[in-house]
């Protein structure tokens, strides 16, 4: 079985060191009290500025920006003004860029080839560059029994430290061979990860700073040859924890088998029967969770659980109505 996401996430980092390119403490006290007075009716807009900037708010950030500009900054104001600017093109030219991972299996091996999938909306092509991203692969493999098993691991990918990309087209690169065994799991999930460190983008012969690089997702599940390959509907896992004895082998042979973008929904469904569900119960159930969820830190707490579950479905709740007092809802597990 493949399975394959693709997911855009930011990666933190302060803009600072790229919107303060002067030094006023190397300037002399009377270029410093020019710089100063430059800098001072903007502080306030160049402050919100960055706090847009932070916040990945890059609409809002453009806006403050338009403004400062028709202000017609000078000297240090309008070289910081110029700074921001760059920031903002390096993220809108990033925007249409899409990266994805994909695991696939070699026939009759235990060998998985891992690639990296992309694409960008450019008329031209377009170029990463910085330090060589990290590959981190993280393995789950659970027994019938319900044992769980960890491996993680990271490589460098030294050939993407600087990566072309043409215009138009899909580009696919391999990134790993990794041996991914059964051994005597019911199933394995291998999760991986492409993480790119600040760097820069080019196109068109301009160079831009780039801060919050895609991180490129991906995941494949292995299962035992004994199980069937037809995914489970989460109302067939709901099913048989509200109206049969749990049982774990036969709990986890349909948790595995929920396609990943299915998951969401079993929990949403299994929400309401699992917090009405004896702590006994809860904690056999929660081995199932933690395949569902990813959420590991909570492992068999039964209570834990309940209210984790309890706090998701509230999070998860339509906001009420415009001028509505929104009350909270009384624990619906059982203390």
């Amino acid at each position: 079985m493949l399975l394959v996401i693709a997911c855009a996430g930011p990666a933190a980092r302060s803009t600072d060191d790229l919107v303060w390119p002067a030094d006023l403490t190397r300037l002399s006290p009377a270029q410093r009290a020019q710089a100063e007075q430059e800098l001072e009716p903007f502080r306030p807009a160049f402050e919100s500025l960055q706090e847009a900037l932070a916040a990945h708010d890059d609409v809002l950030a453009r806006r403050v920006l338009t403004r400062i500009q028709a202000r017609e900054p000078q000297g240090l104001a309008l070289e910081r003004a110029r700074a921001f600017e760059r920031i903002l093109e390096g993220r809108e030219w990033a925007a249409s860029l899409r990266l994805w991972l994909s695991a696939k299996r070699l026939e009759g091996s235990e060998t998985w080839v891992v690639r990296v999938h992309a694409r960008h909306g450019h008329a031209s092509p377009f170029t990463l560059r910085g330090a060589p991203p990290t590959l981190r692969t993280s393995l789950l493999g659970i027994s019938p029994g319900g044992v769980e098993q960890r491996f993680v691991q990271q490589t460098h990918v030294d050939e993407l430290a600087t990566w072309e990309l043409p215009d138009g087209v899909e580009t696919t690169l391999e990134l790993a061979r990794m041996d991914i065994p059964q051994g005597t799991a019911l199933a394995v999930r291998a999760q991986f990860s492409l993480e790119f460190l600040p760097g820069d983008v080019l196109l068109e012969g301009r160079v831009r700073p780039l801060s919050q690089f895609p991180v490129a997702r991906g995941e494949s599940i292995r299962l035992a040859d004994y199980l069937p390959k037809e995914p489970v509907e989460p109302a067939e896992l709901v099913r048989y924890v509200r109206d049969e004895m749990l049982r774990l082998s036969p709990l986890l042979e349909r948790a595995v088998r929920i396609p990943l973008d299915q998951r969401a929904t079993a929990l949403d469904q299994l929400t309401p029967v699992a917090l009405q569900l004896p702590s006994g119960e809860v904690e056999k159930l929660a081995v199932a969770l933690r395949w569902l969820s990813g959420e590991t830190e909570l492992g068999g707490d039964a209570r834990a659980w309940r209210q984790w579950l309890d706090a998701r479905k509230q999070a998860r709740s339509a906001r009420p109505a415009q001028g509505e007092l929104a009350l909270p809802d009384p624990p619906a597990y059982r203390p």
